[in-house]
């Protein structure tokens, strides 16, 4: 799949990720900062990522050069992570979740060959996972953006503040055409993955 090789040596691959404050009543919502993140995972081994954080510490851009899944690098090369791991301050008297997540990007996939969008958060230490999937069957060539809601809605502990654990996964799946082939990433220039950040005052 020519495209697919000449995506994955001219694309650095990027992600975005912005976090958007939302309240749950009228109150003004509390001035929050990113302070540390690190990463890890197939997706973005060591010195193939580099981070920036704002200096408000409300966006957070990542931009890696490995993080892309495709039929034409074996069985390993058909799945694709990265586990961030986020460390956040904020006021107390307050929680947060995120609620939703966007994600861009491009892919292409020959007849029945799936591609599979996964991302998750967790608290550390906390039980529960917020998830959401995304699945796109081919033929299909062209960018892409996905949206929508985590389920369940997981917050933070009202009094803690734990490190926010991220997990993003992309995957294709020639398991119905295996003469099939696919590529799929997580980033053209402009990608971004965004989530919007929910937050509620202790009750």
């Amino acid at each position: 799949m020519a495209a697919s090789t000449r995506a994955m040596a001219a694309f650095l691959l990027g992600a975005v990720i912005v976090l958007l404050g939302s309240t749950a009543r009228a109150a003004a919502q509390p001035e929050a900062a990113i302070t540390s993140f690190t990463y890890m995972g197939s997706g973005c081994p060591a010195n193939s990522a580099v981070g920036e954080i704002s200096k408000d510490g409300q966006v957070l851009t990542m931009k890696f050069s490995e993080f892309s899944a495709t039929t034409d690098a074996g069985i390993a090369g058909k799945r694709r992570n990265c586990q961030i791991n986020i460390k956040m301050t904020y006021p107390s008297g307050w929680i947060y979740s995120l609620e939703t997540v966007t994600l861009r990007g491009y892919a292409r996939l020959d007849d029945m060959v799936k591609g599979v969008h996964r991302v998750s958060y967790y608290f550390t230490g906390e039980p529960g996972q917020g998830k959401f999937t995304k699945e796109t069957v081919g033929e299909y060539d062209d960018n892409y953006e996905h949206s929508g809601p985590f389920s369940p809605l997981i917050s933070s502990k009202c009094g803690l503040n734990r490190n926010l654990n991220v997990n993003m996964e992309v995957k294709v799946d020639n398991g119905a055409n295996p003469s099939g082939q696919g590529f799929i990433d997580v980033d053209t220039v402009d990608t971004t993955v965004s989530f919007k950040v929910k937050w509620e005052a202790c009750s």
